[in-house]
């Protein structure tokens, strides 16, 4: 069986309204396909969100800091020796932009970068296609790289959802009922600002899933909308995606997008959401993932938690729930 690792390109229409946002939607380029050691690592940031707008202080937003925050992140992300980076999304809160400003800092990063496309990416990136005439499409955001053993998914959770334009067929629709399904049975997540994997990407999802089980591969999968424990922040199907990857027994499954960050952990299957970087005037949380073995060990830096994550419930998980300094 074999499977694109990038299914959906950008199509030449959308690489040229998109410009140098059009790299969001690309796979990282890996130096090399097995790490230096036998320890895999990677740095994750969540929800810079930078906007030139003024703070909301009253909900603790500081919109114009995303590019002093991200920049004292990528610096400090450089001193260390990972295999890549990830942003679990919401790189801007509004305006395209916004983009021009933010990505050059990204320049900076030393490190290959896996980009998520969030909920204020896919409205603002949206709204910038759907100008143009005819309207471009939202573009569809998931695929796999694999390194050294193991396989990472990039899902995206805007996939369906009323991010989506005329450009994009039946899916606004799809999403629209979806919406409307989930207010009627009074589920937490029913929110406009939260959207669904598409059963496309969930068949490509269980075919990933499939083949790294086959080949003795570990997964772990990237996403923007958290999809465990059910609260108003996950995916609209968070749950349905959540029984897929327990079934399968991926690794872990990381998320942005509730800037609280939190952690659950499913049978086999750890559930960590990243902190907020828009979140306060001063506070720049992200963290370094390392696998090696059993054991998942996340290290937290400016307010984001610590914790060791073992493979067995007959090990404890260990949490520093303090500021962790390079």
């Amino acid at each position: 069986m074999s499977l694109k690792t990038l299914p959906n390109p950008l199509s030449q229409p959308q690489r040229l309204a998109l410009g140098e946002a059009g790299i969001l939607y690309q796979p990282p380029v890996l130096r090399s396909p097995n790490p230096a050691d036998s320890t895999l690592r990677f740095g994750l940031i969540a929800d810079p969100q930078y906007a030139d707008a003024d703070p909301d202080v009253e909900n603790n937003l500081y919109y114009r800091h995303g590019l002093c925050k991200l920049s004292s992140a990528i610096s400090a992300l450089n001193d260390l020796s990972l295999d890549f980076v990830a942003t679990l999304g919401d790189l801007v809160d509004r305006q395209w932009s916004s983009y021009s400003e933010l990505l050059p800092r990204y320049d900076a990063l030393h490190h290959p970068h896996v980009a998520v496309i969030g909920n204020h990416d896919a409205q603002v990136i949206s709204e910038h296609l759907a100008a143009h005439t005819p309207p471009l499409g939202l573009p569809k955001s998931y695929y796999h790289f694999r390194l050294s053993g193991y396989r990472f998914l990039v899902i995206d959770g805007n996939d369906i959802s009323l991010y989506c334009n005329a450009g994009n067929g039946d899916d606004l629709q799809q999403a629209r009922e979806q919406l409307d399904e989930l207010i009627a049975q009074q589920q937490p997540q029913a929110q406009r600002w939260n959207g669904a994997v598409g059963e496309k990407q969930l068949a490509w999802i269980e075919q990933n899933l499939q083949q790294a089980q086959a080949l003795g591969e570990t997964v772990i999968v990237f996403g923007h909308y958290p999809l465990a424990p059910l609260k108003k922040h996950i995916l609209w199907n968070g749950e349905a995606v959540a029984d897929l990857l327990c079934r399968y027994q991926v690794r872990a499954y990381f998320a942005g997008h509730d800037h609280r960050g939190g952690y659950y952990r499913r049978g086999n299957t750890d559930f960590i959401t990243l902190k907020g970087m828009l979140d306060g005037p001063d506070n720049v949380p992200f963290a370094v993932a390392e696998l090696n073995g059993n054991r998942l060990i996340i290290t937290g830096f400016g307010g984001e938690i610590s914790r060791i994550l073992p493979l067995s419930h007959s090990e404890p998980l260990h949490e520093v729930d303090s500021e962790s300094r390079l």
